[in-house]
């Protein structure tokens, strides 16, 4: 098996994000991604969540499959048995329930303010590449706590790939299913099938 990797930049890619704008993104990382192909690469896959953002349109801009970690989500809620579940990430993820990938039924929302903190706090911590720090760890763990104690969910879904890493070395003190890790999974379980 060969191994070929193409880094984004992530400033742009956030500022398409941010902005919505769902066909520049599809294009610049459809570009990447045939950039990939031509180097002799069988499939690729979005390596982050917020530019699933785009996942439709990269896909049809890409010459080859794209890996995408939206479809395993639900079937990660359904394993779990989790019937209501909040989602810490970045806005648009929170804002568009996993674009699209989660049912609204199944979401509990966070009101604006908190929405607000949470996106921050993500934010900062991956744009500083910040590791389980205690002032974002106790950040979250309260979040955490306001989602499930007065908003009823049973779970934090973990859709930003940097809080993958954020807590690497201690699990997070609230029940939680790490989207980074459903998408290696994906990944993993794609390349072995090609």
């Amino acid at each position: 098996m060969n191994l070929f990797l193409a880094h984004a930049d992530v400033a742009t890619v956030l500022a398409h994000v941010a902005a919505g704008d769902r066909s520049a993104l599809g294009s610049y990382l459809g570009t990447l991604a045939n950039d990939l192909f031509d180097a002799g690469a069988g499939l690729v896959a979005i390596s982050a969540v917020a530019p699933h953002l785009a996942a439709v349109e990269i896909a049809s801009a890409a010459r080859g499959p794209v890996i995408s970690v939206l479809d395993v989500i639900p079937m990660a809620l359904k394993a779990g048995n989790i019937g209501k579940v909040a989602v810490f990430g970045n806005r648009a993820v929170m804002e568009t329930d996993v674009f699209g990938s989660i049912s609204p039924s199944l979401i509990v929302r966070h009101d604006a303010a908190q929405l607000d903190a949470i996106h921050a706090a993500y934010t900062d911590v991956a744009v500083n590449g910040k590791r389980g720090t205690a002032t974002e760890a106790a950040f979250f763990a309260d979040a955490a706590r306001r989602a499930m104690q007065e908003g009823g969910a049973e779970a934090i879904l973990l859709a930003g790939t940097d809080l993958s890493s954020f807590y690497a070395d201690a699990p997070p003190p609230f029940p939680a299913i790490d989207v980074a890790t459903l998408h290696v999974r994906e990944i993993v379980r794609c390349a072995w099938a090609a």
